[in-house]
């Protein structure tokens, strides 16, 4: 849990330093460009999650397909 922590983390930190250089790298702002970065963070995670929840049956094969114009000759 910890790596996973530390990326997260990781990705938190190079947000926030690309909002610190769209922003002309303003002094005092580190804690709000942190908090935009997390949030953006979470966001798009949650974005994801979604993503992989709606795709997920899509992803396995039908059970029970009937198939058609084997045997057949």
């Amino acid at each position: 849990m910890a790596i996973i922590r530390r990326l997260m983390e990781d990705r938190i930190r190079e947000r926030a330093y690309h909002l610190w250089e769209a922003e002309g790298r303003p002094e005092g702002r580190a804690e709000a460009h942190w908090a935009l970065a997390s949030r953006l963070e979470a966001e798009s995670e949650a974005e994801l999650d979604e993503m992989g929840r709606e795709s997920f049956p899509a992803s396995d094969p039908p059970g029970n397909t009937p198939q058609t114009g084997i045997g057949r000759g």
